[in-house]
């Protein structure tokens, strides 16, 4: 028996798109990640905080396993230097800028 037999082929073929819930999932943790940058709840200044660079955090981060930064990209099949690259103008923004690119985060979708 060859070894290449027994090599998995991944969460799903290559030759397929990811399943819709797979893509909701990720794209779940993906709008999480923005809220978290964007527009965190306020429970505490002190949390606020901690939520935050959590999710720079994740953003920068070169991992590949389930829920990573390059995972969701991968899964929803979007470029990482596109979202970082979204994510650096919004750092770089001012205020009334900063508003106008969360309200259109707000409205984000991928289909399926």
């Amino acid at each position: 028996m060859r070894t290449s037999a027994l090599e998995s082929e991944g969460l799903y073929p290559q030759t397929k798109k990811p399943e819709p819930s797979l893509r909701n999932l990720a794209l779940g943790i993906l709008l999480q990640a923005f809220r978290d940058i964007v527009a965190p709840k306020k429970a505490s200044n002190k949390e606020w905080e901690e939520w935050r660079q959590d999710a720079l955090d994740w953003f920068y981060a070169y991992e590949n396993q389930p829920g990573s930064f390059h995972w969701v990209c991968e899964v929803l099949e979007m470029n990482p230097n596109d979202l970082r690259g979204w994510l650096q103008e919004y750092r770089k923004s001012d205020a009334k800028q900063k508003k106008e690119m969360a309200r259109k985060l707000t409205r984000f979708q991928i289909r399926h």
